[in-house]
């Protein structure tokens, strides 16, 4: 019969063996994990890079269509602007404000021009001013 130090040695052989075996196993294990591990955290890096780039391009396209919209109404304005200028240059006077220019012209005093229109004399007097102003400004033109 085997000796009771031989048994024991055989048993504390074995049990070291299979202590060996599993911290190997772990170890393993251990190491896939971390693989794994880093293996994701490379993928959500990736992920929020993305995520950053696409709020940018976001921002940007939030930014440009507020530069448009800005634009759109700056060229609304102006060119509702230009419209009335345009309109102002092109529109003549009523045909009696002429008919009041040039009866003045002709030496007609104003109360017989405010009785031949329909008008008050203080009209025709603003009238005439107005047009001696006109031509005035187009003469500076």
């Amino acid at each position: 019969m085997p000796d009771y130090n031989s048994s024991v040695t055989i048993l504390t052989l074995l049990l070291a063996i299979l202590i060996f075996w599993r911290s190997i196993i772990l170890r393993k294990k251990t190491a896939e994990q971390s693989l794994l591990i880093a293996s994701q955290t490379d993928s959500l890096n990736r992920i929020k890079e993305k995520l950053n780039r696409d709020e940018e391009v976001k921002m940007r396209e939030v930014d440009f269509q507020a530069s448009l919209k800005q634009a759109e109404i700056t060229t609304e304005l102006q060119k509702s602007r230009s419209t009335l200028e345009h309109g102002r240059s092109i529109r003549r006077p009523p045909e009696r404000y002429q008919y009041a220019q040039s009866m003045y012209q002709s030496g007609i005093h104003t109360s017989e021009i405010s009785s031949a229109l329909g008008m008050s004399k203080t009209e025709i007097t603003q009238l005439l001013k107005l047009a001696e102003i006109t031509c005035k400004a187009k003469d500076k033109a």
